[in-house]
């Protein structure tokens, strides 16, 4: 879009949370506003919106920060209506954007009384200045603004003489003092009614969280009230019901009263004309007890002997069983004493001998009077051959029959690494030939710790 250089922007920015969500031409906004274009990221929302006024230098000179309202679609709602363009011309003065003080319409600061609730505060913190985005956002010209060079008017002709050069520069001097004076002036009027501004923002700030304060404050004050309403009429109530009780415990209590004299009469009455009658039935029982309890006492003495008399063919019955196991244990190793020994002690006249192998201890001859203790254990007499203890022989022969490292790591795996095999047990050591290298290691490190 190309505009004269004297011409001027309207164009609206978009917030959310505080920040420039969108910017947009004003013929495009205005077509939103007759809900040709939806916008459907403040749908059933209320946005903050800035109407701006750009210059040709892209330094804004106006602006209105303004509430619009949109439906559950994204249009904007029918009823707003906000003159945008009178407001920024009877607006108060703004901070300097660039091209002096703006034109600004904003809460704090409205030129129209009836129009202020549709109005918004500009965020004044440094972090998130409304002005400071607006002014980067303008100056980047994302919407593509072209303003036509007016042409300037071609320079004063040189001074004839020297006399009227210094004359000029004496001018050119004061000019350009009045010049930075005045800006000085400007920048100082500027600056005091930007903190003024600032200091209408926080004083409508307050005044807001004030409002919703007061507001909250009546909402809680009303709800006690009513919750205090409704306890005292629970409170009467509870009163009324507690007298009709009351009364009606009064009248039951009395009623008992009465029926209490009553039968206590009939219970004297009762009492005198069968005392015997009761004493009568006190001895009936205490005989009809009597005789129940010596009957019982009989069962269970019963019961007692006879229990007894089980108990000692019990005792005769296990004692018969011990002796018969003994005498069958003594005929059984009498049965191998005359038989095994007989026929080891022949096959050993005639010649011959037990040979066996095992690894580590290699082939051996077993005597005959080791033979016995060969077969109660044979482990314990191959080591004592091969001249290490039974632990280590078995721990060897473990290795032996699979050299792998025995090692664990940190989650309690075996290592499994695989060994090379140590033939002889007495060449073994446990806890090093076993391991690896890394559990070697591992190994002497702990022994150096310990």
């Amino acid at each position: 879009m190309t505009l004269a250089g004297t011409e001027t922007l309207e164009a609206v920015v978009l917030f959310s949370e505080d920040l420039i969500s969108r910017e947009l031409l004003y013929p495009e906004f205005e077509a939103i506003l007759d809900g040709f274009i939806p916008v459907p990221d403040f749908k059933g929302a209320s946005a903050k919106a800035v109407y701006l006024v750009v210059n040709s230098n892209l330094c804004v000179t106006a602006a209105v920060f303004f509430l619009l309202d949109f439906d559950g679609k994204g249009m904007v709602d029918r009823r707003w209506n906000i003159p945008l363009q009178q407001l920024a011309e009877v607006s108060g003065k703004g901070p300097d954007m660039g091209a002096g003080p703006i034109r600004l319409a904003c809460y704090s600061q409205c030129g129209i009384g009836w129009h202020q609730k549709k109005l918004w505060d500009p965020q004044m913190d440094a972090a998130k200045s409304s002005f400071v985005q607006i002014k980067k956002s303008v100056s980047s010209n994302r919407m593509g603004l072209i303003f036509r060079k007016v042409p300037q008017e071609n320079a004063a002709p040189v001074a004839a003489n020297a006399a009227d050069q210094q004359h000029n520069t004496k001018i050119l001097k004061r000019k350009i003092h009045e010049h930075y004076s005045q800006e000085l002036r400007n920048q100082m009027a500027s600056l005091i009614k930007e903190q003024r501004l600032r200091i209408s923002t926080l004083h409508s700030k307050q005044q807001e969280t004030v409002q919703k304060l007061q507001h909250e404050h009546q909402q809680r004050l009303q709800a006690y009230q009513a919750k205090i309403e409704e306890l005292k009429n629970q409170n009467t109530d509870l009163e009324v019901r507690n007298h009709s009780l009351k009364e009606s415990f009064d009248v039951q209590a009395s009623k008992v009263e009465g029926l209490r004299e009553y039968f206590q009469h009939k219970l004297k009455a009762a009492q005198s004309d069968e005392s015997s009658q009761m004493l009568a039935l006190q001895e009936n029982f205490k005989l009809e007890l009597d005789l129940k309890v010596q009957t019982a006492t009989a069962e269970l003495r019963e019961m007692l002997d006879m229990r007894e008399v089980e108990l000692f063919y019990r005792h005769q019955n296990e004692t018969a069983l011990k002796e018969e196991i003994v005498k069958i244990k003594q005929d059984y190793q009498q049965l191998l004493n005359n038989s095994g020994e007989q026929l080891l002690t022949r096959l050993e006249k005639a010649g011959i001998n037990f040979v066996v192998y095992h690894p580590g201890a290699g082939q051996f001859t077993i005597p005959l009077a080791d033979l016995s203790h060969y077969l109660e254990n044979p482990v314990s007499y191959i080591a004592k051959n091969s001249g290490v203890g039974e632990r280590l022989y078995s721990a060897w022969f473990d290795h032996y029959q699979n050299p792998s490292c025995n090692g664990v790591d940190g989650n309690g795996h075996k290592c499994g690494r695989a060994l090379v095999r140590i033939g002889s047990p007495v060449e073994f050591h446990e806890g090093e030939s076993d391991r690896c290298e890394h559990h070697q290691l591992i190994s002497y490190k702990l022994v150096s710790e310990r």
